[in-house]
């Protein structure tokens, strides 16, 4: 089989040539998310990214959007500050009314609601010194910003340059999520042309593989299934298409890690002991990134003049109300009546209202409320059942549903 799949198949030879000679390339997050991480882990990180200089490279794409969202990252950042003091402000608050609520029960005494609030004041003092040490501390990236020195230093002539044929390439990114091919067609709800860039990145890195004659190591930040084969909320490995793709097309073996795994790796071949507080930094800012939404389509009537199936939708946080999509196939004749129901919900879910809309011939969403005030839709697998027709249109009034 290792003859049939050398794709698939790796062995230590392997992992040791790849990582020994290979090329170093990372995806936009990767880089962005320096400016996100604490001092530890940003340190942690760039060392190992510039361990594999003269071999670390990346695509026109991955620096093109760099250069796109450092400042709004930055900015974001730096805002943290102001986010993480309203809710000291807010505990605070509380501590006052739970204080004053104490002393309207005559049967305890004063002295117990004053020591409350004294000492969550204390406590609120105390947090809101660190934050501002944080503060204090905090790069001025807009003065001086070390992590652009430090990556340019360690990528010195190795920034990818824009392809010439990127029309064609743009073409290829709209067929290929179109027919859900990864990487990238998980984007395709993005702006413009935003739901090209993982494909863009894709290639350039597939033409420098091929260029150099070299295997590569890619790091990503993504966790979405049109870059990991995924299995009952699991991740297992990189998506098998894009092994076999890459090594098709270069000849070269591709390794694909998380920047968790990566940096973990890394250490352990560099002797340099784990921090795992350092890698679940970087594993919860990749899981901020992962949509709360994930949508299966599968189809039981398709043609010209009705479609009809089903959507399963899975959460992965909860949430107190989502938007599915699906798409027509083969587009229908015209603008069609579309009624969706909720046939199936985890176990715990609120009473809910569900109401399906479209308005072109090719796609359509449906959007699930939580009917209770407070309650949000938890986590798991929801059924959606559909049909749309464009002949008499049945009871398409929103519903009212109370989970089974």
């Amino acid at each position: 089989m290792r003859d049939i799949f050398p794709w698939y198949f790796h062995s230590e030879a392997d992992y040791e040539a790849i990582w020994g000679n290979g090329i170093l390339t990372v995806d936009t997050n990767v880089i962005l998310d320096l400016y996100r991480y604490n001092n530890s882990t940003r340190e942690a990180l760039l060392v190992a990214l510039e361990s594999f200089a003269g071999r670390f490279w990346i695509s026109h794409q991955t620096a093109k959007e760099f250069i796109r969202n450092r400042r709004a990252v930055i900015a974001d950042v730096s805002s943290d500050f102001i986010r993480a003091s309203k809710p000291v402000d807010d505990v605070e608050k509380a501590a006052k009314s739970a204080a004053d609520a104490i002393r309207g029960c005559r049967v305890i005494p004063k002295e117990f609601s004053k020591d409350l609030e004294v000492e969550i004041q204390k406590a609120c003092q105390t947090i809101r010194g660190k934050i501002e040490k944080e503060k204090s501390e905090f790069p001025e990236y807009e003065a001086s910003d070390d992590v652009v020195s430090r990556l340019e230093k360690a990528l010195s002539d190795k920034v990818g340059t824009e392809p010439d044929d990127v029309e064609n390439l743009l073409k290829e990114a709209q067929r290929r999520r179109d027919e859900k091919i990864p990487p990238g067609y998980m984007d395709e709800q993005k702006d413009g042309l935003g739901f090209a860039g993982d494909y863009l990145m894709w290639s350039q890195i597939l033409a420098y593989s091929m260029e150099k004659g070299k295997p590569v190591i890619l790091v990503t930040s993504e966790t979405k299934e049109d870059w990991w084969e995924k299995k009952s909320g699991r991740t297992l490995n990189p998506r098998l298409e894009l092994l076999q793709e890459a090594f098709e097309k270069t000849g070269q073996k591709f390794l694909i890690y998380h920047t968790d795994q990566f940096l973990r790796l890394h250490q352990e071949k560099s002797g340099t002991e784990s921090d795992e507080s350092i890698l679940e930094e970087i594993r919860e800012y990749s899981l901020a990134r992962e949509p709360a939404v994930s949508v299966t389509q599968e189809a039981s009537l398709q043609n010209n003049s009705a479609n009809e199936g089903a959507l399963l939708v899975s959460l992965s946080r909860p949430v107190k109300n989502f938007t599915s999509s699906g798409r027509f196939a083969p587009n229908l004749a015209n603008v069609p009546e579309i009624h969706a129901k909720l046939t199936e919900t985890p176990a715990g879910t609120p009473s809910f209202t569900i109401n399906a809309n479209t308005g072109t011939t090719y796609d359509f969403n449906v959007h699930v409320h939580s009917a209770e005030r407070g309650a949000m839709l938890p986590v798991g697998e929801y059924l959606i059942e559909y049909h749309a027709s464009c002949g008499d249109p049945a009871d398409l009034e929103e519903t009212d549903g109370v989970a089974g």
